[in-house]
């Protein structure tokens, strides 16, 4: 299987994800550009079960949005980097 790994700009916060992604997208609604700080997000997409977080602490921010769906984002409790969402 292929891993891909990565983490945050601190080095605090260490994961890989097995297998290959699920689909890839680009969006620009207003969640994703909150998360980002820019005018859109690109995102890869892997199942759950398959991103493995081997060090660090994550805080947990969830956004509701207009339409009543929650929206969670997950960044490094140390550097603040954006790390992963839900």
């Amino acid at each position: 299987m292929k891993k891909h790994s990565g983490g945050c700009a601190c080095g605090q916060v260490r994961y890989y994800t097995i297998g290959q992604p699920v689909k890839t997208g680009l969006c620009h609604c207003r969640y994703c550009q909150l998360r980002t700080g820019t005018a859109f997000g690109i995102s890869v997409y892997f199942k759950k079960e398959n991103l493995i977080i081997e060090s660090g602490d994550l805080k947990k921010y969830t956004f509701t949005t207009e339409s009543g769906n929650t929206f969670e984002t997950n960044f490094c409790t140390y550097c603040g980097t954006s790390l992963f969402w839900t």
